[in-house]
């Protein structure tokens, strides 16, 4: 089957938020491995940062490529927990922001969600819920 406009459109915004949210990983790594350090507890797991980037890459490759080139069902749903954990992930930045965070990296953190959860939107539209083999109401269909 070929990838409907949809699926075309999404895979454009999602990988643009993977792209955006490893920038806004870059911006942000010194303050987290500066948060490792400072923590005695934590203070011998400095792997943990890259660990859990490498982790994240993976996830987020992984559902990239059952969305938007071999679709799957479980997948597409993957991707909408996550969207719907990043409408949290932008209220957490805007009160970030509120308080005095750092303008550049919250807006960035505020971006990169906003990308993904306009790219998991476009995943109900008719031409996509066919992508993924779901059936579609008449009510659906526009």
């Amino acid at each position: 089957m070929r990838r409907p406009p949809s699926i075309l459109r999404y895979e454009q915004l999602y990988l643009a938020s993977f792209v955006l949210g490893l920038a806004a990983s870059a911006v942000n790594w010194k303050g987290r491995t500066a948060q490792l350090s400072a923590s005695p507890a934590l203070a011998n797991l400095q792997w943990l940062a890259p660990a859990s980037l490498a982790v994240g890459i993976v996830i987020s490759l992984t559902l990239w490529y059952f969305t938007a080139r071999s679709p799957s069902l479980a997948a597409k749903w993957v991707v909408v927990v996550f969207a719907a954990l990043s409408v949290l992930g932008i209220a957490g930045n805007v009160f970030t922001l509120l308080k005095g965070g750092p303008l550049f990296a919250v807006l960035l953190g505020i971006v990169v969600s906003a990308l993904y959860i306009a790219a998991a939107a476009l995943l109900f539209r008719p031409d996509a819920r066919l992508w993924f083999g779901e059936t579609i109401n008449g009510d659906d269909a526009a």
